[in-house]
């Protein structure tokens, strides 16, 4: 039994790593007069269609949520991007959060762990390699942004 549980533990890891719609990459400092966006990657074979999934950057000190919508037929293709963007009028000075990928139904495709970016310029967390997605803080590195392009 124990062996079957460790099996499908690998198999439920080892799939999460395969595809489907990932958050790539985070911008949440801002240059002045910029705003907060979070970019979204298919690491998958297949499209997915995102129309009305909603991104969620969450902080938790002080207690602030910002919601970012995607709009209607959005449909992303194998190895493409999409980056959703905030709202100018967002009041969040904080740099960190959480960002949460939800479906129109609200159930959670991807989360990140608590990310921070106090340097106002444009360095972005982001995935490394592009798209990786082991459930790890050691899948995101702090540098240089490659808004809507393959992370370096």
């Amino acid at each position: 039994m124990r062996l079957l549980a460790s099996l499908l533990g690998v198999l439920a890891s080892t799939m999460a790593c395969l595809g489907g719609v990932v958050i790539n990459e985070v911008e949440l400092g801002p240059p002045e007069g910029g705003n907060e966006w979070v970019e979204l990657y298919n690491n998958g074979i297949e499209e997915v269609d995102v129309s009305r999934w909603s991104v969620w950057i969450v902080d938790q000190s002080p207690s602030w949520t910002g919601v970012m919508k995607i709009p209607q037929d959005t449909v992303m293709a194998p190895g493409s991007f999409f980056v959703a963007e905030g709202d100018r009028q967002w009041i969040h000075n904080t740099g960190t959060g959480t960002v949460i990928l939800k479906t129109d139904e609200g159930a959670v495709v991807d989360e990140t762990p608590l990310l921070s970016d106090h340097s106002n310029n444009f360095f972005t967390n982001f995935r490394h390699p592009n798209g990786f997605d082991s459930d790890q803080r050691s899948d995101w590195v702090f540098g240089i942004g490659t808004k809507n392009a393959p992370n370096s």
